[in-house]
C-alpha cells in the first residue's frame, strides 16, 4: 500500500502512483495531484492510465481526513471550528507543509528529473482540482517556510501550479448571490449529501458566459446532453472514489479568511514568484461545470488584471464539467500538458 510519511509524528499520506513512463527516453515530467471534496485520488484513475504515453508521471494523493492518509484529528478539528485566526492559519500552513513536505520527499527517493535546461521536460506540476487547491495553495504560498534545501529543490523542479476549478470558497472569496448547492439548502435535511454527488456531477447550461453575468448563476437547468458522471462509474469505482462524510464541509468556511491570504500569496506575491522562477500558474475552468468554479475563473481574472496581468493564464475548455479528469481525459490531459509549455 503506497504511503509516505511526512513529519516526525508519523503522518501519512496515501497515494496512486503512474510510475515512470515505460517508454521515456530521457527526462519526463511528474504531476502531484490533489483531489476535491467527496472524492478521493482514484478519481483520477483515467489520467493516471493515460499519463505513461504522453511522457509523464502521474502522483494523486489522498489528503488528510480521506482513506488511508492519517484521519484529522479531534483537536485538529475543533481547531478549524473555535480556534483563534492563528491558530487556523496555522493548521491551513501544516497541511501545506505536509503537501511540500511529501514533493520533496518524493522527488529525493525518485530521483525525479528537474527542469531540463530548455524548459521543454522534466520537472514537476502541482495540480489542485477543486477543494484541493486550498492545500495545493497553502503549499506555494508557505514555500518561504520549508528548509533552504528543500525549497531550492522546489525552485529547480517546479514547472506548472495548474488550478482546476477551485470554488470561490477555497480562495477566500464569497460566492455570487444567488448561487446554490445541496449543503446550502437546509431543507433538503439529510437528503443533502446524496443529492450533492449527482448535483456536482451534473452539466450545466448556462447563460453567454461572455458576458460574465453573475445572474445567469442564479439559475441553472441541469443539461441533457450529458448525463452526470456519476452514472459513468461502476459500483467498484463509486466505492473506491466517493467519500460521502463530507465532514470538513465546516472548515472550508471557518478557514475562509485564511484560504484567502494563502490564494493571494500563492498567486501574485513576487517574493513566492522568485522562489519559484520557473512556475507556471494556470486556472482551468469547463463551460458545463457548476456555479462556484465559474465565479472564482471570473475572480481570478479580475485579480489578475488588477495586479497588472500575466500572473495566471487562464483556459475555458467547452463541453466539460467539474470531473473532466474522468469523463474527458484525453482533453484533460492535454489541458494539463498545455499548462506546462
Amino acid at each position: 500500500m503506497p504511503l509516505l510519511t511526512v513529519d516526525n509524528t508519523g503522518t501519512q499520506l496515501f497515494y496512486l502512483d503512474s510510475g515512470v513512463p515505460y517508454e521515456t527516453t530521457g527526462a519526463y515530467t511528474t504531476v502531484f495531484a490533489v483531489h476535491g471534496l467527496g472524492f478521493s485520488s482514484p478519481i483520477f484513475n483515467k489520467i493516471i492510465a493515460l499519463a505513461p504515453a504522453a511522457n509523464l508521471r502521474f502522483v494523486a494523493i489522498n489528503r488528510r481526513g480521506y482513506k488511508r492518509s492519517t484521519p484529522i484529528s479531534a483537536a485538529e478539528a475543533e481547531t478549524i471550528i473555535n480556534g483563534t485566526d492563528e491558530d487556523k492559519s496555522e493548521y491551513l500552513k501544516t497541511r501545506g507543509l505536509e503537501l511540500s513536505r511529501f514533493i520533496d520527499i518524493f522527488i529525493r527517493e525518485n530521483n525525479t528529473p528537474p527542469i531540463s535546461p530548455d524548459g521543454k521536460t522534466g520537472g514537476i506540476a502541482i495540480l489542485g482540482w477543486s477543494a484541493g487547491n486550498g492545500v495545493v495553495l497553502s503549499a506555494i504560498a508557505n514555500v518561504d517556510s520549508i528548509p533552504e534545501d528543500a525549497r531550492s529543490r522546489l525552485g529547480s523542479h517546479l514547472r506548472a501550479l495548474i488550478m482546476q476549478e477551485p470554488p470561490s470558497v477555497i480562495l477566500g472569496m464569497p460566492s455570487p448571490t444567488g448561487t446554490w448547492s445541496p449543503h446550502m439548502d437546509t431543507s433538503l435535511a439529510e437528503q443533502q449529501t446524496p443529492m450533492y454527488t449527482q448535483w456536482i456531477t451534473s452539466y450545466f447550461r448556462h447563460g453567454d458566459l461572455a458576458k460574465r453575468d453573475t445572474n445567469v448563476l442564479s439559475y441553472i437547468v441541469p443539461a441533457t446532453f450529458r448525463r452526470p458522471t456519476i452514472y459513468n462509474m461502476s459500483p467498484e469505482e463509486i466505492e473506491g472514489t466517493v467519500d460521502e462524510s463530507m465532514s470538513e464541509v465546516p472548515s472550508m468556511i471557518s478557514l475562509f479568511v485564511q484560504a484567502h491570504a494563502n490564494y493571494r500569496k500563492a498567486c501574485f506575491d513576487r517574493k513566492i514568484r522568485e522562489l519559484l522562477p520557473r512556475m507556471k500558474v494556470s486556472a482551468l475552468c469547463g463551460d458545463a461545470t457548476c456555479s462556484f468554479p465559474l465565479a472564482a475563473f471570473w475572480a481570478l481574472q479580475d485579480d489578475d488584471k488588477a495586479e497588472g496581468g500575466g500572473f495566471v493564464n487562464f483556459r475555458m475548455i467547452l463541453g466539460v464539467n467539474h470531473f473532466m479528469q474522468w469523463d474527458d481525459p484525453d482533453v484533460s490531459l492535454k489541458a494539463y500538458t498545455d499548462a506546462l509549455l
